[in-house]
């Protein structure tokens, strides 16, 4: 004899107790709170960063005017075209001592006392408006080569004049002149002075 089991009878089958009322209201406070809480932490982060966004755009713009006064108070540097000629103008100058002194240790004492003596002959008879900017003594001084500016060219024969009778050269002559006359300055010339050794070469 068999029996059979309906196992799909209603009373066999494990049915979900549903939840209480009190468990449901408890369920959902909590859920609440917890939304409640997460709201109140991102107004709170949001708070913050609003007000630290404040504060660094106060400082920059604090930061900003400050930057402003400084260039005002400081402004960029601009080349001094007085000042780097002059250096220029010593540098040349510190050449032309070096360039002398490297020639003159490797003269004799007599070709030097020669030299000197021309030398110091220049410098106690200047003329006015004449003013030299190059000085060749070869051979001890027995070549002379002069060259500079005047502001005006009939100057030039006075100070030939003015070499000649004062025997800066020992009354050596001067064979050969060379003018050049400017273009910038209306009446000054360039000149060259060569001795009649120096010329004939």
């Amino acid at each position: 004899m068999r029996q059979q089991i309906n196992l799909y009878q209603d009373i066999l089958i494990d049915k979900p107790k549903p939840l209480q009322s009190r468990q449901s209201g408890l369920l959902l406070l909590v859920t609440v709170l917890c939304l409640v809480l997460i709201s109140v932490y991102s107004y709170w982060q949001n708070y913050n960063l609003n007000t630290e966004v404040k504060r660094l755009q106060a400082q920059q713009l604090v930061e900003s005017t400050r930057i402003a006064a400084l260039e005002k108070q400081y402004p960029e540097r601009q080349k001094n075209v007085l000042l780097e000629e002059n250096i220029q103008r010593l540098e040349q100058e510190i050449q032309g001592q070096n360039r002398a002194l490297s020639y003159f240790s490797g003269q004799d004492e007599d070709g030097n006392g020669k030299i000197l003596a021309s030398l110091e002959g220049l410098a106690q008879y200047p003329l006015k408006g004449i003013w030299l900017s190059r000085i060749r003594l070869l051979d001890g001084g027995t070549e002379v080569q002069l060259s500079g500016s005047a502001v005006k060219a009939d100057t030039i024969p006075d100070y030939l004049d003015l070499i000649g009778e004062n025997h800066i050269f020992g009354g050596k002559v001067f064979a050969r002149l060379k003018l050049n006359r400017l273009k910038e300055q209306a009446g000054q010339v360039d000149f060259m002075l060569e001795s009649s050794q120096e010329a004939t070469r």
